[in-house]
């Protein structure tokens, strides 16, 4: 009698961890429908907002502006892969570190053959100057260079010319440390005829926000910029470090084209090309 009260207890027993488990497993799967239903909402009103936005009608531009498959480089963004390349410094530790090492030789060729696009707006990288009355005519200012970064740091290119390191005052100094240098080009600039202070005040006002320059070009030759200086190290520590406050490194350009346009690029307002 009492070996059969011990079979029941064991077979209530497992029935009841059964139980147990499959209750488990509902609640994960009500948990997942419910989360599979919250990203369905969630992506639905993704497409409705894209939906809502207003479409841009962006210029279609020829190939010389356009090159196919030339690769982008944005202002504060990574870099395109392979631009360390040009420099002797290998990003990464260790094993990363040698397996970037033995792609340089690839990857160097295969950026010095490639056509790259920056493309600068109004108040990022693009300024439009006080209108001349007296040579009726509005400048506008495209930065001289583009900084992105990749595993080794900052990367500065640089279409103006010259490109030098810019080294502020000593008395910038702050907490005893040397100010850090940073490479400045000069820009590129783009005379814009108006017959009156009027016009060129509207051309301010509606086409002027909508300015975008574009540049079109190859990569040259290379530089590091580098002011070594002893500073005090850190935290109360006894001796000096020896730090590098140079402005680093910059790739100079081979300028094929620089375009300044407004309205999306569809309205063109002047433009260069390298001569051929």
């Amino acid at each position: 009698m009492a070996r059969m009260v011990k079979v029941l207890l064991g077979v209530l027993l497992l029935a009841t961890a059964s139980g147990c488990k499959s209750g488990s497993d509902r609640m994960k799967e009500r948990q997942k429908a419910r989360e599979a239903e919250k990203k369905a909402q969630e992506d639905a009103a993704e497409a409705k907002r894209k939906a809502s936005e207003p479409k841009i009608d962006w210029a279609r531009l020829d190939e010389f502006w356009e090159p196919p498959g030339a690769v982008k480089i944005a202002s504060g963004k990574p870099c395109p892969e392979g631009l360390w390349a040009l420099f002797p410094t290998t990003p990464g530790e260790g094993a990363e570190q040698q397996a970037n090492e033995a792609k340089r030789e690839k990857l160097l060729e295969k950026v010095m053959g490639q056509t790259y696009v920056v493309q600068l707006r109004h108040n990022q990288g693009v300024e439009l100057r006080k209108y001349n009355a007296k040579k009726k005519r509005l400048t506008i200012e495209v930065e001289g260079l583009v900084e992105c970064f990749d595993g080794a740091g900052l990367l500065s290119v640089a279409w103006g010319d010259p490109a030098k390191p810019f080294r502020p005052k000593d008395d910038d100094e702050d907490e005893g440390n040397p100010p850090q240098s940073v490479w400045r080009a000069q820009p590129l600039l783009f005379p814009i005829p108006f017959g009156t202070a009027a016009e060129a005040k509207a051309f301010t006002e509606k086409d002027g926000i909508g300015t975008i320059a574009r540049l079109v070009f190859t990569l040259g030759k290379p530089d590091v910029d580098k002011k070594f200086k002893k500073t005090m190290k850190p935290n109360g520590e006894e001796g000096e470090d020896n730090l590098d406050w140079g402005a680093g490194r910059l790739v100079r350009v081979k300028l094929i084209g620089a375009r300044v346009s407004s309205d999306f690029e569809k309205k063109l307002l002047a433009e260069k090309k390298a001569n051929p």
